[in-house]
């Protein structure tokens, strides 16, 4: 008898084994989808996106109820629409949805997702995210935060008042403030004075192109297989960015680390910057981390502030 006639014949059975051990195990079955438009064949539903993405998939949710799918792409996107499943999704099972789909840009921003973001729940996230709200968004820190916060709105009203006559950009100036805000936070008792305000304006112009980077759309985001290519050169442009941060975090590291070993005096309340050494410094197993993880973490509270 012919090999390949066998060859085939056995394939063919071991092929309609298979489809009945399935079908006799439903548990094993991937769970039915919700319903959702047709799109197109490779493309998904991307060429019927609009400008107004909020009130189109509201309009969707009205046809296909509080929950739909959405092929972007290669992408499989579900859709929630209604307060129920956002509280299911975001604080009931929390821990199931808490690994985010990060797109290029977002990554090559995060170091490769260190951050709290877009790092996967695991004990270094749980360590950061401790870390992040005991010294950042814990009540104490935000009442001790509270004067400084007072006195840069009231620099910017100052700014206003002596600018009297001319036109208030109101974007740029509360866009200034926060930015003040979260410099002080972070180190604020390292970098002062003159050298504080170049600073600013240095994270302020990098900050505003990576807060625009992140929400340009990426043709790699939706075909992972193109991602290796950079079609848009978005990652490229944005490790760029992040270069021109990371030269700007060494330097304020730099001088957080001469402050901590007495080269330079400082009394006060210690920034978030000189708690993050401190962890690395001490080595606890406990709570581990990295560098690169301290530099993601800052890149993201400028950006997570400022968007």
């Amino acid at each position: 008898m012919d090999p390949y006639y066998v060859a085939t014949i056995s394939a063919l059975v071991m092929y309609i084994i298979w489809c009945i051990k399935s079908s006799l195990n439903p548990a094993r079955r991937s769970p039915p989808l919700p319903p959702g438009p047709r799109g197109l064949p490779i493309l998904g539903y991307l060429p019927f996106l609009g400008n107004n993405l909020l009130h189109q998939f509201a309009d969707l949710a009205q046809r296909y109820g509080p929950i739909y799918k959405l092929y972007l792409g290669n992408k499989l996107c579900v859709v929630i629409n209604s307060p129920s499943l956002v509280k299911e999704v975001v604080r009931d099972q929390d821990s199931i949805f808490a690994d985010r789909d990060a797109n290029i840009a977002a990554l090559a921003a995060t170091y490769g997702g260190k951050d709290i973001s877009f790092s996967p729940l695991n004990s270094e996230w749980r360590v950061m995210r401790k870390v992040f709200v005991r010294e950042v968004l814990s009540h104490s820190s935000l009442q001790a935060s509270y004067n400084l916060r007072k006195d840069e709105v009231r620099k910017a009203i100052n700014r206003v008042y002596n600018d009297a006559g001319k036109p208030v950009h109101f974007g740029e100036l509360s866009f200034r403030t926060e930015l003040n805000v979260i410099m002080n936070l972070l180190w604020g008792g390292i970098v002062e004075g003159e050298e504080c305000e170049r600073l600013g304006e240095e994270v302020r112009d990098v900050v505003i192109k990576i807060v625009d980077l992140l929400g340009k759309p990426n043709i790699a985001d939706f075909f992972p297989v193109l991602a290796r290519f950079d079609i848009q050169g978005i990652k490229k442009e944005m490790e760029g960015y992040v270069r021109t941060m990371e030269r700007i975090f060494d330097d304020v590291i730099a001088r957080c680390r001469k402050m901590s070993s007495g080269e330079i005096t400082k009394e006060g309340k210690k920034d978030f910057l000189q708690v993050l050494l401190e962890l690395k410094e001490k080595e606890d197993p406990e709570m581990p981390i990295s560098l690169s993880q301290i530099k993601a973490i800052l890149m993201v509270s400028f950006v997570l502030f400022l968007r």
